[in-house]
């Protein structure tokens, strides 16, 4: 017979932090609660949005235990995933950001000027679906972040666990998250020079932009700079390896991601509560910021026009060729129908604001590709509203996944 092991009095105690952290108390009634990891930029994403906006939250550990319930209620394991204060479950950082952006609009994150607006969102899209082939690079590519980060995540997940070791579970994590190399076209020597010539280069140009801005639209925050803080902050500024790199060529931006991770702590009166304006576009664009937009030119469109095609082909891979090197990709179904939705948002646009957009997306090398084979429709999140989710069907995909597993179940 086995022996019964009493759970350690501080293993006792994080399980019951974690209990009471998903638990609405008195005074909480208004409070979201959200489902989080230290090493999700998503999360962050939507934390510091909301640290911003003033809308209270409680922050809920994905630990070990988690997992099943993640999947219950979003049909995948998976981070962010929000509960509104009538328990609505809410997941996908941006359809969340933008229905928390009109739930709350006292505190503005979308500029008013449509044209502005639009390259808020082709930052945001970049942030969000290109961002992570660079952190993935960074993170997952050299022994140093590898050891630190796997132990990092496995620390998270263990939390409040009386069997499991954050040393036993990291190197499982390392070999999990080195799978992912192939689906990001992270492989051989060419291309992982060219990653590192991609951070050199965004640093740079972000270095740049904020010797003379404050945030990525001028002396105001808005919704890409939350969506590019993610990946920076939770990636290459806290991986010890990619630190360095930060700390040595971008401390700029550095201090950019402490305003950031600032925003709404009121505890020694750190938080930022007074701003400028966004940028005026009618006195031109500044060079910063048009680099941006040519690195974005660059990277994220070309990998996005591909996976919407490949998509809608039905293909599992294709290859694409991004800033000299070639490498082959797997077609993320999400990042296509996402790669819509920017398309969408420059076709809202009237005649005259996509006019004065021209040149800067023209020399950025965003036109002709963004709209050139028009709208990419991808029907597999047909009929879906995020950032709701209901019976933990978020897409097309989760609910096939589920009828094969009642189809199997019923056989």
């Amino acid at each position: 017979m086995q022996e019964n092991k009493e759970i350690p009095a501080n293993i006792a105690h994080q399980q019951k932090l974690h209990e009471e952290s998903k638990q609405l108390h008195r005074g909480q009634e208004n409070h979201y609660r959200i489902w989080q990891a230290q090493a999700s930029p998503y999360s962050y994403k939507v934390m510091t949005f909301m640290n911003y906006k003033g809308i209270p939250y409680k922050k809920v550990g994905a630990n070990h235990m988690e997992l099943e319930w993640a999947k219950k209620v979003a049909g995948q394991s998976i981070v962010p995933i929000m509960l509104t204060p009538d328990d609505q479950v809410m997941q996908d950082s941006t359809p969340i950001v933008m229905h928390l952006e009109e739930k709350f609009p006292a505190v503005k994150t979308v500029p008013h000027d449509a044209r502005l607006a639009f390259l808020m969102w082709l930052i945001e899209e970049f942030a969000d679906e290109y961002m992570p082939r660079i952190h993935m690079h960074t993170r997952w590519g050299n022994e140093q972040n590898r050891a630190a980060v796997s132990h990092r995540i496995a620390r998270g997940f263990t939390f409040g666990s009386a069997d499991m070791e954050a040393k036993d579970l990291a190197p499982f994590l390392v070999e999990r998250q080195s799978g992912f190399n192939q689906h990001l076209g992270l492989v051989g020597d060419e291309v992982r020079a060219s990653m590192d010539q991609q951070v050199e280069d965004l640093l740079a140009i972000l270095e740049q932009h904020f010797k003379h801005h404050q945030f990525l639209l001028g002396f105001k925050p808005s919704v890409a700079d939350f969506s590019l803080y993610g990946p920076l902050k939770v990636h290459l500024y806290e991986d010890p390896r990619s630190n360095e790199i930060m700390e040595v060529k971008a401390p700029r931006t550095c201090n950019w991601i402490q305003t950031i991770t600032d925003l709404g702590d009121t505890r020694g009166c750190a938080g930022q509560t007074e701003f400028g304006d966004w940028i005026d576009f009618n006195e031109g664009l500044p060079d910063s910021l048009l680099a941006l937009l040519g690195f974005i030119g660059k990277t994220y469109l070309p990998l996005a026009k591909a996976t919407a095609k490949a998509c809608i082909a039905r293909e599992r891979h294709f290859e694409e060729t991004i800033y000299g090197a070639t490498a082959s990709f797997s077609a993320h179904q999400y990042r296509a129908w996402s790669f819509e939705q920017l398309q969408l948002r420059y076709e809202a646009l009237t005649d005259g604001e996509k006019t004065d957009l021209a040149s800067a997306l023209r020399d950025a090398r965003i036109m002709p590709g963004l709209m050139g084979d028009g709208i990419l429709h991808n029907g597999l999140f047909d009929g879906f509203t995020p950032p709701f989710i209901k019976d933990g069907i978020p897409d097309a995909r989760i609910k096939r996944i589920k009828e094969k597993a009642a189809q199997a179940n019923a056989t």
